[in-house]
């Protein structure tokens, strides 16, 4: 979980290996959505390709197309939530 400040900054908690495991461990296929927020704006999209990378340190993937909005709106924000 994260938190964003009101400078915008955002902070990080630490995150439990074993929940993170669990909560991974409970998703086995499908579409999830990842979004962000661009300029004050709501942004995501439904994701197909998405995995667990990493436990340690906690790690997810996604592929999303290149030339996608919602992919450039994630860059730019550097954050996103699934």
């Amino acid at each position: 979980m994260s938190e964003v400040t009101e400078d915008g900054a955002v902070a990080a908690e630490a995150i439990d290996p074993r929940r993170f495991r669990t909560v991974l461990g409970q998703f086995c296929t499908g579409v999830t959505i990842i979004t962000t927020i661009d300029d004050g704006v709501p942004v995501g999209f439904a994701c197909q390709s998405f995995a667990a990378l990493s436990l340690e340190p906690p790690l997810v993937l996604f592929c999303p197309t290149k030339t996608s909005r919602s992919w450039a709106a994630i860059e730019r924000s550097g954050i996103f939530c699934v």
